[in-house]
């Protein structure tokens, strides 16, 4: 770790409510586009390994008053009858992973080949649309809500940490749902060591990002440990950040490597990496159509876990731990 450096360690209460750290995206190991029609039960697994991606959107393409009136929890609308559906489809951020749906897939097939032909990241269409989702007994709403998350922290920018000079770390925010997200308040520490640009004005549409960033200009030589309070509609958010100069000692309690699952593809077994706890509470593996496939109780996180005996493919594993739920992509070839 070098010096001179930010670190930022998280603690998001949304809603009134702990959240531990949220499921990472897909595995950076894993770039290509990919794009996939999945049963409903494999999105419904998709949608529960996702909970806590902040990159993670659910795209209905009905109608408005039909999508308003019953749809799937935190789901956004783009109409695709809309003359400008095209423009609005490549307004969104395509870095994101998308479960695209519609009534019954005759809408969500040609727009899962215009996302494709728009260089989207990831997408996933829900074979059969909502209407196999209900098929399946599975859950939809009627509520808008927003909900406030944390993207990813933006990184350290034109780092000096010398008196006169002020550090930048960039924050990005999103909303996860789908009501527009407001902002109320925001905390910083007292004193002139500390300044932000945040705009309170800012309001996020469901699946946008707003990045702000927040300035530290060292007035003394001590270390400081600041909590930065951000309030909204969509719950409250403390980040708190440990700002050290010299040589960096990180307190695993409060700042951690991010935990890995490797090697990812996988042949005939994956390892876990970075997870604090000796013994994981639960792993689990899905496969792409909503089937549990394996599932080890009390693993301990040094051990090895064969895989060799699955098909070729792509799985999610799910680790759970005392304090939070860790999930990943895998792919298994050979």
């Amino acid at each position: 770790m070098k010096s001179n450096a930010f670190i930022l360690s998280l603690i998001i209460g949304v809603a009134g409510l702990f959240i531990a750290p949220y499921v990472f995206p897909a595995n950076q190991e894993i770039s290509a586009n990919k794009y996939r029609t999945i049963s409903a039960t494999a999105c419904d697994s998709l949608i529960k390994a996702n909970e806590m991606n902040p990159d993670f959107v659910i795209l209905d393409v009905r109608t408005p008053d039909i999508w308003k009136s019953d749809h799937l929890a935190g789901s956004i609308n783009r109409n695709y009858y809309d003359a400008d559906f095209n423009f609005q489809l490549n307004a969104l951020p395509k870095k994101k992973i998308f479960l695209l749906h519609c009534q019954s897939g005759g809408r969500s097939a040609p727009t899962l080949t215009m996302m494709k032909n728009l260089n989207f990241a990831e997408v996933y269409e829900m074979s059969g649309g909502i209407s196999a989702w209900k098929s399946k007994s599975l859950p939809t709403t009627s509520v808008l809500a927003p909900k406030l998350m944390l993207g990813s922290n933006g990184g350290i920018k034109n780092g000096t940490l010398q008196y006169g000079m002020a550090d930048t770390l960039q924050i990005i925010l999103t909303n996860r749902a789908n009501d527009t997200l407001k902002f109320v308040s925001i905390s910083l520490p007292e004193g002139n060591e500390f300044s932000s640009n945040f705009d309170l004005k800012k309001k996020l549409k469901g699946a946008e990002d707003y990045t702000f960033s927040v300035y530290y200009k060292p007035q003394q030589l001590n270390n400081d440990l600041v909590s930065v309070g951000i309030k909204s509609n969509g719950g409250d958010m403390a980040l708190n950040i440990i700002l050290k100069k010299g040589t960096v000692q990180i307190n695993p309690a409060i700042a951690r490597e991010e935990p890995k699952i490797y090697p990812n593809p996988a042949n005939s077994y994956i390892s876990f990496e970075n997870f604090l706890e000796p013994t994981l509470q639960e792993v689990s593996l899905v496969n792409m159509n909503g089937q549990l496939v394996k599932k080890k109780l009390n693993f301990p996180a040094v051990n090895p876990l064969n895989v060799v005996d699955l098909p070729e493919g792509i799985y999610f594993v799910r680790v759970v731990l005392a304090d939070r739920i860790f999930v990943n992509k895998l792919i298994v070839g050979r």
